[in-house]
């Protein structure tokens, strides 16, 4: 098994220290099943139960680490679920 880099150990930690609250557990299986089609920052504060402003704090630290992505749609954000950043990591650690 091949010893990781510290970029791909500084990556692996941003993604689970993303992960690594219960609040961001709810963001992201909400945004999982919102799918493609995601989520507005509206329906996602009320899909996990989370005030407005403390959902802010939490999205940013996803962001930060490259598991959710935001897209502004006219007056409305539109946030996602990378799919990709998990997996990576997930890979990264020879879980699948």
């Amino acid at each position: 098994m091949k010893t990781a880099s510290t970029r791909e150990i500084n990556e692996l930690a941003l993604v689970f220290d993303a992960l690594g609250h219960p609040r961001r557990i709810a963001i992201f299986l909400a945004l999982r099943a919102a799918g493609s089609s995601g989520l507005t920052f509206g329906g996602l504060a009320k899909q996990a139960n989370i005030a407005d402003p403390s959902l802010s704090h939490h999205i940013r630290m996803m962001k930060k680490s490259g598991l959710v992505h935001s897209n502004v749609k006219g007056q409305f954000t539109i946030l996602t679920l990378e799919v990709s950043a998990t997996k990576l990591a997930l890979k990264r650690l020879s879980l699948i």
